[in-house]
Parts: structure tokens; sequence; C-alpha cells
């Protein structure tokens, strides 16, 4: 009898080990995050995005439309942006150049939208809402 307390005891203990590492990567957001920002040796700007899925279900395509501002913070280009699928709890990294446009003469990023964060049939989700963004260059990055 006692041994069988001891395996139960040690069923649930895995069982709850289990889905607390399960739930670790499953945020309900999707975190964005600007990585890195560097040169391109055409005079251009290459930007490197990470995007983390934490939401319950895969992402079959995320596209992000994101505006860049010049140093003088006024409106210099539209970009749009496409992750593939993005599995649950997995990260895709993208990278994207910006032609002739020198990373000094970039002053922010912003996110103007975000599209097919979920399946179509769901629709009282705004993707907006469930970014979470972070960033590790001197670009502001932000929605």
């Amino acid at each position: 009898m006692r041994f069988l307390v001891h395996v139960f005891s040690c069923l649930a203990a895995i069982s709850l080990q289990a889905g607390i590492v399960q739930a670790q990567g499953l945020t309900g957001k999707i975190r964005l995050e600007l990585n890195h920002v560097q040169p391109t040796k055409d005079g251009g700007c290459r930007l490197s995005i990470i995007a983390t899925n934490g939401l319950e279900r895969p992402i079959s395509q995320l596209g992000l439309e994101i505006v860049a501002f010049n140093k003088n913070e006024q409106v210099d280009q539209f970009l749009r942006l496409e992750f593939s699928r993005i599995s649950t709890g997995k990260t895709k990294v993208l990278q994207f150049d910006l032609a002739d446009k020198p990373c000094d003469g970039l002053s922010r990023l912003h996110i103007n939208d975000v599209q097919n964060c979920v399946p179509a049939s769901v629709t009282d989700v705004y993707c907006l809402d469930l970014l979470e963004l972070s960033n590790k260059t001197a670009v502001k990055f932000g929605s």
C-alpha cells in the first residue's frame, strides 16, 4: 500500500512539473524583440526581429506593418514583414534590410498593425493587443 502511495505521489509530481514547463512557454502573448540593428555593406540597415509564439495555437503566417521614422521623428517608410508558420511556444528570427537607409538615420520603428495572429474564424481578437515588445537596440521600438 505504501508503495502505491509513493508511486502516485511521484506521478503527481512529474505531472505537475510537466504542466509548469509547458505553461512557461505559453504566455498568451506574441513576443517581438528588436534584437539587432547593423549597417549593411551597401549603406543600408539590417534589422533582426525575434518573434516568439506564446499563444496556445500555432500562427500560420504573422504579418507586421511597421513604420520607420527618420532622425527628425518623421515618417520615412512603411514596411510589411511576414513570418512564416510559428508553432506554439516556438521562436523565429527574421532579418530584413532597409536599402539606402543608414542605421544612424533611423530613430524609431512603430508597429502600426498586425495581421493573421489567430485563425480567420476567431473574430474577437485584436492582434496588437497580443503583442509583448522588447528591444536590445538604440532604435525606439513600440506600438
